[in-house]
């Protein structure tokens, strides 16, 4: 997703690192040469993006969440010190869901396998924000954005010579809503700030359009 001339030119934008995240955070993240993703958040169990995201499934609206173990102390701990659980075997849980909800779609298949060593055993007992981020990086390769990303362990270093939009605790972006083709429109009429996985399976190669037009 090549933008030779950024929106948000001379400026960096601060996100927290969400499990799948919802379109409107790829629109602003692809607006700016410099994103910075803030591993150093403290955890609070209030912020449901860090495990949960929102998908269209033949219903309309649903969620997936990949489960996490409770830290050893609720006041000290970071997200990148919570571990993911293996309860119920999860990562079979959503590709099935995913797979009911996307399999209809015009590209999913063709997406499928650069998604599938995120839903294996592997990730029991590793840190939710390296699973987080590692989705993050396969998300941006296959939407071409050209952002430049720093994934912070400590955020204290953050260079100086860019100013800063903060939206690591909101939990709506200032985006515009655009329609895009979903596989069950007709049905349900369109479903706005779904999970970016979403315009992906829908759209494809013209997923980079349709965030263009967000910002």
């Amino acid at each position: 997703m090549s933008r030779p001339d950024y929106i948000f030119k001379g400026r960096r934008i601060i996100l927290a690192p969400e499990y799948l995240p919802c379109i409107d955070y790829y629109a602003l993240l692809a607006a700016y040469p410099e994103a910075v993703v803030d591993n150093t958040l403290k955890f609070d169990k209030r912020h449901k993006t860090m495990h949960r995201c929102d998908i269209a499934d033949t219903h309309g609206a649903i969620s997936l969440t990949v489960p996490i173990e409770k830290p050893v102390s609720m006041s000290g701990a970071l997200w990148s010190d919570i571990r993911i659980s293996g309860h119920n075997h999860w990562w079979n849980q959503h590709l099935t869901t995913l797979k009911s909800a996307y399999g209809r779609t015009p590209f999913f298949e063709y997406y499928l396998d650069d998604f599938l060593p995120f839903y294996s055993e592997q990730w029991v007992g590793k840190s939710i924000t390296e699973f987080n981020n590692g989705l993050d990086h396969t998300i941006r390769k296959l939407l071409g954005i050209d952002t430049t990303v720093i994934y912070k362990t400590d955020f204290n270093d953050l260079p100086t010579e860019l100013e800063s939009d903060d939206y690591r605790k909101t939990k709506l972006y200032p985006t515009n809503t655009v329609e895009y083709y979903q596989v069950r429109k007709q049905k349900l009429g369109f479903i706005p700030s779904m999970s970016i996985v979403d315009l992906l399976f829908n759209m494809g190669p013209e997923s980079p359009l349709i965030l263009g037009m967000m910002v």
